[in-house]
């Protein structure tokens, strides 16, 4: 029977190694949290919704109308047809959700509130990231990046970029122009609402300017809208969220199998060597 050197064994393992490596250099374990900013009796959000992508998916945009799944998230909060329109244009790409309520998947994201969530990404079919979210209370106005390559994760070649913020202004705050504005038929998350998905709509996707209509409303943590605190109309730093992005460290496991080998490695030259 023949029999296996030392040196061959610590070769293939560090083959195995280079392998198991390669793999984790693809996939980078990434820490999305959101937080809410506003003060308490703003603005919440739905659920908030992310897709990471190649950079091929366009969720929207400005001055175009509204697909299926930006009005449905817009109108009454709700993901799922978003999330198929981001698998047609890539089927590779991912999606996260960030939800309040201590995770609950229909639960808002109130004033003061943060909410994280890992997703594992591979650096070249997930390099960038797109988010939707309804605007709370409201009919059809939502925050979204219309720009599918603004937020990059990874380099070229696969590198993390390392953390960043992104302040959530009104620079990203829209109306759908899916229905008129109207408290009496709304808004998502309000017991009794009447949701007219499909109905007829104002037109076009644009910039949101205000959400005065909805002074007093209740919210969905039961306060009511202050005023005071949505006027957001000519004011480009009134921000809605706070999206911080980090990289998990690879386990300590991983890097101590790393160095071992290592060292196996340099003892059986070292050998050869003096043999």
């Amino acid at each position: 029977m023949k029999k296996t050197s030392k040196k061959a064994i610590v070769a293939g393992l560090a083959a195995a190694l280079a392998i198991g490596m390669g793999n984790f250099a693809a996939a980078k374990s990434i820490r999305i949290t959101v937080t809410n900013v506003a003060q308490t009796g703003g603005l919440s959000l739905t659920p908030l919704y992310f897709g990471f992508h190649d950079g091929s998916v366009d969720l929207f945009d400005a001055g175009a109308a509204a697909s299926e799944g930006i009005e449905e998230i817009a109108e009454t909060g709700n993901f799922m047809p978003l999330r198929d329109e981001r698998l047609a244009q890539q089927g590779t790409s991912l999606g996260g959700v960030a939800a309040g309520g201590g995770g609950a998947l229909a639960g808002p994201i109130e004033p003061g509130e943060s909410t994280t969530f890992t997703i594992d990404l591979d650096s070249e079919l997930n390099r960038f990231l797109s988010f939707a979210s309804m605007i709370l209370p409201s009919n059809d106005s939502f925050i979204g990046n219309d720009d599918p390559t603004r937020f990059a994760l990874f380099d070229n070649d696969g590198n993390f970029l390392g953390p960043q913020t992104i302040n959530v202004t009104s620079e990203f705050a829209y109306d759908a122009g899916t229905e008129a504005n109207d408290p009496a038929n709304g808004p998502a998350f309000v017991v009794g609402q009447d949701i007219n998905l499909g109905g007829p709509g104002e037109g076009t996707i644009q910039a949101a300017s205000s959400l005065s209509d909805f002074v007093g409303l209740s919210l969905a943590g039961g306060l009511t809208l202050d005023a005071a605190l949505i006027d957001f109309i000519n004011d480009p730093n009134f921000s809605f969220a706070r999206i911080e992005i980090s990289e998990v460290p690879l386990p300590p496991a991983i890097l101590l199998m790393g160095l071992g080998l290592s060292a196996l490695g340099y003892k059986s030259r070292r050998k050869t060597k003096t043999a």
